[in-house]
Formats: C-alpha cells, structure tokens, sequence
C-alpha cells in the first residue's frame, strides 16, 4: 500500500467517523432507556408539570400523568416520554460535536429542550383533540394525535438544529 493510499482512507475514515458517532449515540441512548425504563420517569414527570400547568385537569399516579379532556383520558407514560426524540436531539448534537460545529453544551441542553418539545407536543395533542370533539370527528382521533406529534417533533428539532448550525463554534 502506498502512502497516498493510506492517507485517502484515514480521510475517508475521518469523514465517516461523525456518522458513526451519531448512530451510536442514538442506540446507546435508545438501549438505555429500554434497559431501565424507569428512567423515562425523568422526562414523564416534569413534562406532565409543565403540561398542567397551561392545561390543568391533570393528576399523576403510579408514574403516569393522566388528563381529562372532554369526556377522554390523556395518559402521559413511558410511550409518551420524548425519549426517542432525546435520543435523536443527543445524537444529532454528538454528530455536531465530532464535526467541531458545536459546543458540548449542547448535549445538557438537550434534556430541557426535549422536555419543552414533548410538553408542546402533549398540548398540541390535547387541543387537536378538543378541535375534533366541536366538529364531531372523532374517529380520525388516532391519527391526529400521530400526525400532531410527528410535526410537533419534527418543527422543535428542525428549529434547535437551525439555532446550532448558525451559532459560532466558541459558544
């Protein structure tokens, strides 16, 4: 192997190093969170605060906060945690991170944004609901909570990560 060689695949190996970093910050956080789900309660429970305290009309109990709207119960638990959405945040800052455009603290900001995004997308979910009770829809109820959590997800990271790519590195 010649020397130019060795120094295309070091470069090559460079490059794909930050991507390596992002997918295994997400699994590691994903496996974590799986193997102690009890954890999840650190994203449930300040997220129901911050929901009860716009919303009200909530109560928790055995590690779950729960809802009253409009005749319906509104459950806060392990599957509405914002874990994923954790996961995705802290990989996407690891992968910044390793390609030097971003400050690691990032990465503790990570769990308050989180609890932010998951506390819009509990609301969101809520008045989206409350709006198809008035028109009498309520059959399309599952998909609406789905498609009001994907977009607000999707707005809070697109929004975070707009905020990281325009700040400067010093930060």
């Amino acid at each position: 192997m010649n020397p130019s060689s060795c120094s295309e695949y070091r470069s090559r190996g460079a490059k794909f190093f930050p991507f390596v970093i992002l997918l295994s910050v997400y699994f590691l956080c994903r496996l974590f969170f799986q193997q102690l789900p009890m954890m999840k309660t650190a994203f449930i429970f300040p997220t129901g605060l911050i929901v009860d305290s716009f919303y009200g009309a909530g109560g928790y109990s055995a590690g779950e906060w729960l809802f009253n709207s409009e005749q319906t119960l509104f459950v806060l638990g392990e599957s509405c945690s914002g874990t994923t959405f954790f996961s995705l945040l802290a990989a996407y800052i690891a992968f910044r991170i390793a390609t030097h455009q971003t400050s690691w603290l990032w990465l503790v900001y990570a769990y308050p944004l989180t609890l932010m995004a998951n506390s819009m997308r509990v609301l969101s979910s809520i008045y989206a609901h409350n709006s198809l009770v008035v028109f009498n829809a309520g059959q399309f109820a599952g998909p609406i909570h789905v498609f009001t959590g994907v977009v607000a997800f999707l707005c809070s990271f697109l929004f975070i990560a707009y905020i990281i790519e325009r700040q400067k590195v010093g930060f």
